[in-house]
C-alpha cells in the first residue's frame, strides 16, 4: 500500500467542523498560557524586589530634629535578634513616591516626609513584633511599626492560585480540541464506513486506514493551529501597544517575550502532533471493536 488518500476526508462534515474549533481553542490556549507566563515572571520579579519584611515609620514635625530618633532606632533594630538588615529609605526615593501618588506639580519641600526605615529578618530566627514594638514606642510614642509578611504571604498564595488556575484552563483547552477531534474521526469512520469496508476487503489494514486519517488529521491541525496561534500573537502584540497608549505598559523583559515568541511558534506543532496521536488511537480503537 502507498500513502496516497483513498479516504475523502477533506470533503465531510468533519473536516469543515474540526479545523474551526481548533484555530479557536488554540488561540485561547495559546493566549491563556502567555498570560501565564506573564503572572510567573512578574511574581518573580516582585517577590525579588520585595526584600523588607518590616518597614519602620518615623514621622517628622517642625523644629523636631528627626537624625537623633532615626540613629537611636536604627541602633535598637541592629541590637535586636532576628534582624538581617535595616536601612533608611533615601529621602529622594520618598520625594519620587510622593510625586508619582500626587503629581510632579506639588511642592515636596512644603511636606513634612516621614523617615521610613525598611527592615530585613533573617528567617532562621523568630522575631517578637510586639516586645520590639513596645522598644520603639518608648523612643518616641510617634513611630509606627508596619509588618509587611503577613499581606505578603496572602498576595503570594493568592498569585500562586491564579496561575494554577490559569494553567488548568490552558490544558481544559487542550483537553476540548483534543476530545472534539477525537468525536468528529468517529463521525468520519461513520461516513465513510462503506469506504472502509471496501479497502479492508481489497487487503488494506487497520494500520493503514488508520495513517489515511492521522495525514488528513496532521494537514488540519498544522494550518488551523497555525492561524490560531497567529491571530493570538497579534493580539498580544496589540494588547500591549494598547496598553502602552494609555500609560499602563506591560512590565515585559527580553526573556519573557522570548518565552511568549517561542508559545507561539510551538504550539501549532505540538497541537497537530497531539491531533494525529488522538486520531490514530481514535481510529485504532474503532476498527478493534
Amino acid at each position: 500500500m502507498n500513502n496516497r488518500q483513498d479516504l475523502p476526508l477533506k470533503n465531510d462534515i468533519a473536516a469543515r467542523f474540526v479545523p474551526k474549533i481548533v484555530a479557536l481553542m488554540v488561540y485561547l490556549g495559546t493566549l491563556c498560557f502567555v498570560f501565564t507566563l506573564f503572572m510567573i515572571h512578574s511574581t518573580h520579579s516582585w517577590e525579588s524586589q520585595f526584600s523588607s519584611d518590616l518597614s519602620i515609620e518615623i514621622p517628622t514635625f517642625p523644629g523636631t530634629p528627626s537624625g537623633m530618633l532615626q540613629s537611636r532606632v536604627l541602633q535598637l533594630l541592629n541590637n535586636t535578634p532576628g534582624v538581617r538588615h535595616a536601612v533608611a529609605v533615601p529621602q529622594k526615593d520618598m520625594a519620587n513616591l510622593f510625586h508619582s501618588i500626587l503629581g510632579e506639580e506639588v511642592n515636596i519641600d512644603l511636606l513634612s516626609m516621614p523617615v521610613i526605615i525598611d527592615v530585613t529578618l533573617d528567617g532562621k530566627k523568630m522575631i517578637d513584633t510586639k516586645s520590639l514594638e513596645a522598644h520603639l514606642k518608648n523612643i518616641s510614642p510617634h513611630i509606627q511599626l508596619l509588618d509587611h509578611r503577613a499581606w505578603h504571604s496572602q498576595v503570594s498564595s493568592l498569585i500562586h492560585t491564579s496561575v494554577m488556575l490559569a494553567l488548568l484552563i490552558t490544558f481544559l483547552v487542550l483537553f476540548a480540541a483534543l476530545a472534539t477531534t477525537i468525536f468528529a474521526t468517529r463521525t468520519s469512520l461513520l461516513i465513510h464506513r462503506q469506504i472502509i469496508e471496501v479497502l479492508s476487503l481489497i487487503g488494506a489494514t487497520n494500520t493503514y486506514i488508520a495513517n489515511q486519517f492521522q495525514t488528513n488529521a496532521l494537514k488540519q491541525g498544522l494550518i488551523a493551529s497555525t492561524l490560531g496561534s497567529f491571530l493570538a500573537f497579534l493580539t498580544f502584540l496589540g494588547i500591549v501597544i494598547l496598553l502602552e497608549k494609555i500609560g499602563l505598559p506591560f512590565n515585559i523583559n527580553t526573556s519573557f517575550f522570548l518565552e511568549a515568541v517561542c508559545i507561539f511558534m510551538l504550539a501549532p506543532f505540538l497541537t497537530a502532533f497531539s491531533m494525529m496521536l488522538s486520531v490514530r488511537w481514535a481510529v485504532m480503537r474503532a476498527l478493534r471493536l
